[in-house]
């Protein structure tokens, strides 16, 4: 019954048992970030909409189980801490679907995780290509921002 005692001790262990799981998520974050910034110099990420992504129904949990905005908050401001690099490419940069001769796949679907380039015939993993062209756009950018004089950066290790 609502105001009674056991109410009030169930409703103490559910927020014991919720405090718990955030603070597990926490450690979790923390330790994949610190380990990213002591493996690389330069980091590139994916600016991704993630309120969006929360919209679909299909994903939200999953989703925002994983805390993609505190981890990117986390990495963006140890690598800050470390005098490191942090790159980000913008969300509509083909990164999945182009492949390795530059023929973007614009047929590609997000059920489709390995797909065959028409041009070239490799077979590439969605995730792997990704996270290779991640990469190569976000280093792209850093060489134009040395070009046109901007900060420059240190020897860029790329996460694969």
């Amino acid at each position: 019954m609502k105001g009674s005692a056991n109410r009030r001790k169930v409703v103490l262990q559910l927020a014991l048992q919720h405090e718990h799981v955030a603070n597990q998520r926490k450690d979790f974050l923390h330790k994949t970030t610190s380990g990213i910034v002591n493996r690389f110099d330069t980091v590139v990420c994916e600016d991704l909409n993630i309120k969006g992504m929360v919209k679909n129904h299909c994903l939200a949990q999953s989703i925002s189980d994983l805390g993609l905005g505190d981890f990117y908050r986390m990495l963006q401001y140890k690598l800050a801490d470390s005098g490191k690099n942090y790159l980000e490419i913008g969300r509509f940069e083909p990164s999945s679907r182009m492949c390795t001769c530059g023929k973007v796949n614009a047929r590609l679907t997000l059920s489709a995780r390995v797909w065959t380039c028409e041009t070239c015939g490799v077979v590439h993993d969605r995730d792997h290509l990704a996270a290779q062209n991640i990469l190569k756009f976000g280093l792209q950018k850093q060489n134009i921002i040395k070009a046109t004089g901007g900060t420059s950066g240190r020897a860029a290790r790329g996460v694969v």
